[in-house]
């Protein structure tokens, strides 16, 4: 959005050289505004970008999460098996660890 401030409509019975100086304020005013405005536009911008960046991190880690309890589940599924086959095998603290017969 656009702000004009300037306007040469100021009345001409004004002395010229403050007239002039006025409408030279108004001209910076103006345009820093409108700077402001552009750089509020890109931060929304960045802001946006961020907050999808934000959702594609957690989505992926969403996935590593479901991606390790299949892991942890196949893992557990596989030494159940094993030992169902006499394999002397147990998970111990989180690993695959061979056992001696008996134990």
């Amino acid at each position: 959005m656009a702000i004009q401030l300037v306007t040469d409509q100021l009345s001409t019975e004004l002395d010229d050289t403050f007239r002039t100086q006025l409408v030279g304020k108004f001209k910076a005013i103006e345009k820093a505004l409108n700077d402001l405005d552009a750089a509020q536009d890109s931060l929304n911008s960045d802001q946006d970008k961020i907050n999808q960046s934000l959702k594609d991190i957690n989505q992926g880690l969403e996935n590593i999460k479901v991606d390790n309890k299949n892991r942890d589940a196949n893992i557990e599924a596989i030494v159940k098996i094993l030992s169902d086959y006499d394999v002397p095998i147990q998970i111990v603290n989180g690993k695959v660890i061979e056992t001696e017969e008996g134990e």
